[in-house]
């Protein structure tokens, strides 16, 4: 195995976090511009990672179902037409109860940004997580040919492919302490898909895809290459003005017992700063989110 096995149960024996292997983009277009693309995404990811199958889908009431052909039709044509008024989804699983295998959450908002003051920031989202021993068993070149597969049609703003500590929002603060003290390069992902993002990116990853606008502020491709800051082979020129910024052959932990200490991360963090995303609760309402969790957001910048 080339990465450490992340487990975190709580009080109760349940898993509550897991290292995955994870691909997240975020998506600031209605849902009517992008589900065409979007649902073309999934049905390759279906075909890309056999013999890992979804099995599960979530039936719109909150029930989940064996995932088969009649229901991918039914899914694929709800979120292609929802109706007025409402968003579209899709929720599939290998195993619905389970952190550390298949999942692919997708949420399609019909206005971007919602009506809603408090939703100003909310994107669509997909958010497809595969278990470690895809990237493991694959290799990085594999993976980095699935991404840029599914990113090829996807309007995104930002989005990433890492490995990563994948936890719910009520254990994330203990399962952080799986990795503060030695794997920097472990992002503390959420176990489900992120809207509140905006158009801001979400850390430094080992893939990190950019468009608008933060490319743009950024200069653009050559405004990228013009700075120096990375080597010239890690930023791959995507169309549409958007880049793909790849740090490492493979995904690193940065473990610090091997003096790892993730100059690139480091690098990209200090250049993507103005833009990286603050975590927040996903409601204005929410619990303010742990001092602990904001540290670790900053660990390449403080």
């Amino acid at each position: 195995m080339r990465y450490p096995r992340l487990r975190f149960h709580d009080k109760d024996g349940c898993l509550g976090a897991s290292d995955v292997l994870l691909m997240c983009f975020y998506l600031p277009h209605p849902n009517a511009r992008i589900a065409p693309a979007v649902t073309r995404a999934v049905a390759l990811f279906r075909e890309r990672i056999a013999p890992y199958r979804l099995a599960w889908n979530d039936t719109g009431e909150g029930q989940a179902e064996p995932f088969d052909d009649a229901s991918w039709e039914r899914t694929r044509k709800d979120t292609l037409a929802p109706g007025s008024g409402r968003s579209a989804f899709m929720q599939m699983w290998d195993d619905p109860r389970g952190f550390a295998g298949l999942h692919v959450d997708y949420r399609g908002l019909e206005l971007v940004p919602p009506a809603e003051p408090e939703r100003k920031d909310d994107v669509c989202v997909l958010y497809l997580r595969l278990p470690t021993e895809f990237l493991e068993e694959r290799g990085p070149e594999r993976v980095r040919a699935l991404a840029l597969e599914l990113a090829a049609d996807l309007p995104f703003s930002s989005g990433y492919v890492d490995f990563v500590l994948c936890a719910s929002s009520e254990d994330s603060s203990e399962a952080l302490e799986l990795i503060r003290p030695r794997y920097p390069g472990v992002h503390l992902a959420s176990n489900r898909a992120v809207m509140n993002v905006g158009t801001r990116v979400e850390g430094v990853h080992w893939m990190n895809f950019l468009g608008q606008p933060v490319l743009g502020m950024l200069g653009g491709v050559s405004g990228l290459r013009e700075r120096g800051v990375l080597p010239v082979g890690s930023i791959q020129e995507m169309s549409a003005e958007r880049v793909l910024i790849t740090l490492g052959e493979w995904p690193e932990v940065g473990d610090v017992e091997e003096s790892q200490t993730l100059p690139l991360h480091r690098a990209l963090a200090q250049l993507l700063e103005p833009y990286l995303y603050q975590r927040r609760p996903r409601f204005t309402f929410g619990q303010p989110v742990p001092e602990e969790l904001l540290r670790w957001d900053r660990r390449f910048l403080d």
